[in-house]
């Protein structure tokens, strides 16, 4: 997704330029970028078209170049407190994390005797400062697949009532996609109404089967996004250097390319000013 964002976003600057391609160019620039790739990781290094593409100069005096913002705060904090634990966690890691470009935790820690495991997942909640937290137990008199606390923002998915099937890896699978549906809910979500959707209603394992889809539609994590930044938490960005000085926090230029980027703002912005100061009062 990085990627095809990158070449999008170095596709639009250098079509941008006064002096930049035509339209009809642009296969024949994208075939020359990958090209050129090739060979580079054909000699040992590490290249893609996206990079080569915004490194043009016609990009690079549109955007500045391209600057990795690191994600800020823990956005999930998940915790596996099963005596033997399994790959539910990871899984759900690797996705959301690449998918939304956020912080999360895994925490494999098996539950203490006596223990009460909802005060435990409260405190490692504080202790990291996530904004929500999946718990996975194993409890056979659990009432609940799934059971979200939402002034805690702890949903709590329960592998025991999942277990069952002739597929060994079934089990994992649906702890999984419970841990979507938990976060979902705790999230303020809810249900879905398209059927492509790991949030549909469902009331056995059977139907929790039969969801072909195991991740939250891109809508949803919009929606999810703008609850968590209450909690300090935000996503990592890999934006142009322009948007940067838009946004009034980028570095002093250091090169030619961010010098022209950050003239061309800084007048725009004096510019704006002074007509806002211009303008009749109302």
């Amino acid at each position: 997704m990085k990627k095809l964002l990158s070449i999008a976003l170095a596709l639009a600057a250098v079509a941008a330029c006064a002096d930049g391609p035509k339209t009809n160019d642009m296969a024949r620039i994208i075939a020359e970028a990958r090209a050129e790739a090739e060979k580079a990781v054909a000699a040992g290094r590490k290249v893609t078209a996206a990079d080569i593409l915004m490194n043009r100069p016609e990009a690079l005096r549109k955007t500045g170049g391209f600057l990795d913002v690191p994600a800020q705060g823990t956005a999930v904090l998940l915790i596996d407190a099963r005596e033997k634990a399994g790959g539910a966690c990871d899984q759900f890691r690797e996705v959301f994390a690449d998918l939304s470009k956020m912080n999360v935790v895994v925490e494999k820690t098996p539950a203490k005797d006596g223990e009460c495991q909802m005060k435990a997942a409260k405190a490692r909640q504080e202790a990291t400062k996530a904004a929500y937290t999946l718990l996975v137990v194993e409890c056979d008199k659990g009432p609940s697949a799934v059971a979200v606390f939402p002034e805690d923002r702890i949903a709590v998915v329960n592998a025991a009532l999942l277990k069952g099937g002739n597929d060994p890896l079934a089990p994992e699978v649906r702890v999984v996609k419970e841990l979507w549906r938990g976060l979902g809910f705790v999230a303020g979500i809810g249900y879905a109404p398209f059927q492509n959707d790991v949030l549909q209603p469902v009331y056995s394992v059977a139907e929790l089967d039969a969801l072909v889809y195991q991740v939250m539609q891109p809508m949803h994590f919009q929606k999810m996004y703008k609850g968590m930044e209450r909690f300090g938490v935000k996503r990592g960005r890999h934006i142009p250097y322009r948007v940067a000085v838009l946004e009034g926090w980028a570095a002093s230029p250091t090169n030619e390319y961010q010098k022209i980027v950050w003239d061309e703002v800084k007048a725009w912005q004096a510019t704006n000013a002074m007509k806002k100061a211009a303008a009749p009062a109302k």
